[in-house]
């Protein structure tokens, strides 16, 4: 299983040296991210109206999320929309299939997407006993033989949608790795997000997107589209990640955020590639005083060659005064941008060529002072259970930096 999954990995990556692209024009010095300017700005990068009235719950590990998840799925009494990126075998899954089976039975509407990469451990079962009870489900973009050049386009995307009034998104998978609360190497550590309030019309239409592409109809109506009162005090956006419609969000909209950057920026990423542009603005910014933070995988991993990849860009940041830390108790596969203690981003995008010209993803952005500092104690705690790289600890032998060399060659970096 390991070598299969490393050789398709192997095979994805390689397919990235494909990704080509210009980000969408943002401007170099853009307004604080505390300003009018700044969200007129992130909704045009974006192409992501505002919206005020949202409440937001940050859910930590499997532990946090899956028990929340499956309840709201089970409560439905109208519709279920789910699009997953990876999904294999594990309890949750099996639980979540039986419930969307038994709310289908019932008479709710439940449409399903995996991505037939993501998710090609998928078990047959689950397939045949969701589909027997009237789930709709579908496998995007699996292999054609015949234009092979599709298989390299992605969704990446995390929707979990119920009755159109609570919504889920994130970075977080469905398997095994992500059930339990990151306390050893089996169990990884990430984040979802439980949305209520306007902004979860904007998550369902990440979702319509992608089935009218796989079914040529949109799901719409009340039973998906209701009149949502305010939730909360929270202004969001989601941002879809659409490339091959609508060219980059992705990477425009945390260009953006990074240029923006007054004092401080927190990263947590789990597959840090980011490429000329997005390097200079994290260097740029800590030239100009912005205290720079990134918290990366260490050595527990499911993509060790990053750090090969990297090594050259991390030793430019790190001389330019960002400090950059190595998770080391488990396989860290967050996703989270904080700036200035104001904006939030965070979702199923990757700072790297895949998420910005060539996967579908849907990443939600906060302006509000509390909802930040929530995201930085949790960034805090992060931090506290890694450890800080050296010029010393990032040296690496000369064969791993060959190997880094020809990695960047294929994915683009260089």
């Amino acid at each position: 299983m390991a070598a299969k999954r490393s050789l398709l990995f192997l095979m994805m990556m390689t397919l990235a040296g494909c990704a080509g692209g210009n980000f969408r024009h943002v401007p170099a010095s853009p307004a604080a991210v505390q300003t009018r300017e700044f969200a007129d700005a992130m909704a045009t990068a974006g192409k992501a109206a505002w919206t005020k009235g949202n409440a937001v719950r940050t859910l930590e590990n499997g532990d946090g999320f899956f028990p929340p998840m499956l309840r709201a799925a089970a409560s439905a009494k109208h519709s279920i929309t789910f699009e997953c990126y990876t999904a294999r075998y594990c309890q949750p899954v099996d639980d979540f299939c039986k419930i969307l089976a038994k709310r289908a039975k019932a008479g709710v509407k439940v449409h399903v997407i995996l991505d037939a990469f993501g998710c090609n451990n998928w078990d047959r079962h689950h397939t045949a006993l969701m589909k027997q009870s009237g789930v709709q489900v579908e496998f995007y973009s699996p292999l054609n033989f015949f234009l092979p050049q599709k298989y390299n386009h992605r969704t990446h995307r995390r929707v979990l949608v119920v009755d159109a009034r609570v919504g889920f998104c994130g970075g977080a998978g469905w398997a095994y790795n992500w059930t339990g609360c990151a306390r050893d190497t089996r169990h990884w550590r990430d984040t979802q997000y439980e949305l209520h309030g306007p902004v979860v019309a904007q998550l369902q239409d990440n979702f319509s997107d992608n089935w009218k592409e796989l079914r040529g109809v949109s799901v719409c109506g009340p039973d998906y589209f209701p009149t949502l009162p305010p939730a909360g005090p929270l202004i969001a956006q989601m941002v879809a990640g659409s490339p091959m419609k609508q060219c980059d969000t992705i990477g425009a909209t945390n260009l953006l955020a990074f240029r923006a950057a007054r004092k401080s920026i927190r990263i947590e990423h789990s597959y840090f590639l980011p490429n000329a542009a997005h390097t200079a603005a994290l260097i740029e910014a800590a030239q100009r005083g912005v205290k720079v933070e990134i918290i990366l995988p260490g050595a527990i991993t499911d993509m060790p060659f990053a750090k090969e990849i990297m090594q050259g860009t991390l030793r430019r940041m790190m001389k330019a005064g960002i400090s950059i830390y190595e998770f080391e108790p488990t396989m860290l596969h967050s996703k989270l941008v904080v700036v200035d203690d104001h904006l939030v981003i965070a979702g199923s995008g990757n700072l790297d060529a895949r998420s910005f010209f060539l996967n579908d993803e849907n990443n939600l952005h906060v302006l509000n002072t509390t909802f930040a500092r929530e995201q930085t104690r949790m960034f805090e705690r992060d931090k506290a259970r890694s450890i800080l790289l050296t010029e010393a600890t990032l040296k690496l032998p000369l064969w791993r930096r060959v190997r880094g060399f020809f990695g960047q060659v294929v994915i683009g970096v260089l």
